[in-house]
């Protein structure tokens, strides 16, 4: 009986143990796992922006425009970026003077904003005739403008901003920068001749009214220095 006794206790404790060792190592409830953390929203959202960029497409851009422009003469002047047969057509009809100068390689998308900015004070700048002909990756795209200098100078600025807007509001923008001289003509030379000849006769004036005074002063010197008649 004292045997029977004695497995008994043992089965009981060999099953405790089990049981409390069980609940050591058991895996607590779903409900109790800590959720992994969620992205951020701006970390979300730098992600879409990294993401859209890496899809953008490289191309070349060119501009289009002839060696050198003329004072108060309107000129056109324009933006490629990409190739093919229909950009090439309407370079031939648009700006047939002009040749080809290569601004760099940008990254365009399916929709690109451009605007041209001359040196504030050295042109009038107009937007004229573009044109998107791209399918897909293969990009054709071409924007003109009317250049109108206002004085003659060796280095005329004009730059292009170019901006590929995102889907989230962020847009991605380039600058292209292109250096023209601007040629005199005889009909600005005369026109600035006329507009300044008030200033440089009152100029003329005043350097005569002056040379008078100091030969008239010296005449009187000269007068006084000579001896009287006796």
């Amino acid at each position: 009986m004292a045997v029977v006794k004695l497995r008994v206790g043992l089965a009981v404790l060999i099953t405790a143990i089990a049981f409390l060792g069980g609940c050591g190592t058991s895996e607590p409830p779903d409900s109790a796992v800590p959720n992994s953390p969620k992205p951020s929203p701006a970390n979300s959202a730098f992600a879409k922006i990294d993401q859209e960029s890496k899809e953008l497409i490289s191309a070349e851009a060119k501009w289009q425009a002839p060696s050198s422009l003329t004072v108060d003469t309107t000129q056109r002047v324009g933006l490629s970026i990409g190739e093919g047969d229909k950009i090439a057509d309407k370079i031939n009809t648009l700006l047939p003077s002009t040749s080809p100068i290569t601004a760099g390689v940008v990254e365009v998308g399916p929709t690109v904003r451009a605007t041209l900015f001359a040196t504030e004070g050295d042109a009038d700048v107009s937007p004229s005739v573009a044109m998107d002909a791209s399918t897909g990756s293969n990009i054709q795209m071409l924007w003109t403008w009317l250049v109108k200098p206002k004085r003659p100078t060796d280095r005329l600025t004009l730059t292009a901003h170019l901006e590929v807007p995102l889907s989230d509001g962020h847009v991605v923008s380039n600058d292209l920068s292109l250096t023209l001289a601007v040629k005199r003509t005889a009909l600005y030379t005369l026109t600035e001749i006329a507009t300044h000849w008030g200033t440089w006769s009152g100029v003329g004036a005043s350097i005569v009214g002056i040379v008078g005074w100091f030969t008239a002063r010296a005449r009187r010197r000269k007068r006084a220095s000579q001896p009287a008649a006796s």
